[in-house]
């Protein structure tokens, strides 16, 4: 997300604090919830993401996977997704995750729970 110099975009009542940045260290995985929705954070080559928390394939909570760089791997059936834009990388799976705006600001990480 872009935004001006001086310009709090978490301000928008649809951005929800995950954690601090030092909590979340490359290629870790952090869940968080809001309503019935649940979202993992990752930090894949140094950029901050966030995806539906659920495998699209069978009930398993991602945040129990695997992170490598931009690959998602699900605990259950080892389907890969690509954290960045939710798609399929590898079966059984064949459904994309939802993706939601995830940034950092001020030291902390951010994500606007409404989707993208």
């Amino acid at each position: 997300m872009q935004h001006s110099e001086g310009e709090n975009p978490v301000l928008d009542d649809a951005y929800i604090y995950v954690c601090s940045s030092s909590e979340l260290e490359e290629d870790d995985l952090i869940e968080c919830k809001t309503g019935e929705e649940t979202i993992v954070v990752g930090r894949g080559e140094g950029k901050v993401y966030a995806v539906e928390g659920i495998c699209t394939h069978a009930y398993s909570e991602l945040v129990d996977g695997e992170l490598d760089g931009n690959c998602l791997t699900c605990p259950l059936h080892f389907a890969c997704f690509d954290i960045r834009d939710g798609s399929v990388l590898e079966g059984p799976a064949d459904k994309p995750l939802r993706v939601y705006k995830a940034i950092e600001y001020d030291g902390s990480v951010w994500v606007n729970y409404e989707g993208s």
